[in-house]
């Protein structure tokens, strides 16, 4: 074999170790990024959890939210951080689907439940104050999806069951 013959032989092996190469960093990015999805996933779920077991901890923020009777100060206090963090967590899936991170099915999972935090006047009136402190974007979503939904009543139904 003569030296130039090495030389494209060389050549050959080099083209044939970048494509591997190609290959090996594209599964790996590929991995990487359903990682990072299902870590992001996982961060969500234990974000709504943490939600519903501010209920179970402080069962009385339901009957706040729907009762006749204006709160105290220090109940509207509870009701409005209660409402920034859940909304906070719907803005942040809606960034990730935004983002291409969270796929449309499981985004219209998390964002219905939109509907039943800010199912009653008083948690409309607290969303409506704190909203402009919100990706403005993602506050304009919320707006049209609540405009005409009517309020429900989740509470009063579940105060009736014996």
């Amino acid at each position: 074999m003569t030296l130039e013959q090495y030389a494209n032989l060389a050549d050959i092996i080099g083209v044939i170790v970048i494509v591997v190469t190609l290959i090996y960093l594209t599964v790996q990015v590929r991995q990487g990024a359903e990682l990072l999805r299902s870590e992001s996933r996982q961060a969500q779920v234990a974000n709504d959890q943490n939600g519903v077991y501010k209920f179970v901890e402080h069962p009385e923020l339901g009957r706040l939210f729907s009762q006749e009777e204006t709160p105290s100060f220090e109940e509207k206090i509870k009701l409005q951080f209660w409402i920034i963090g859940q909304m906070r967590a719907r803005e942040h899936e809606w960034l990730q689907h935004r983002s291409g991170a969270m796929d449309e099915e499981t985004w219209i999972s998390y964002r219905d439940v939109i509907y039943f935090l800010l199912g009653t006047k008083r948690a409309r009136a607290l969303w409506k104050m704190c909203s402009p402190f919100f990706n403005p974007d993602f506050a304009e979503m919320v707006r049209r999806m609540m405009k005409e939904t009517p309020c429900i009543n989740f509470w009063e139904e579940l105060e009736a069951v014996k």
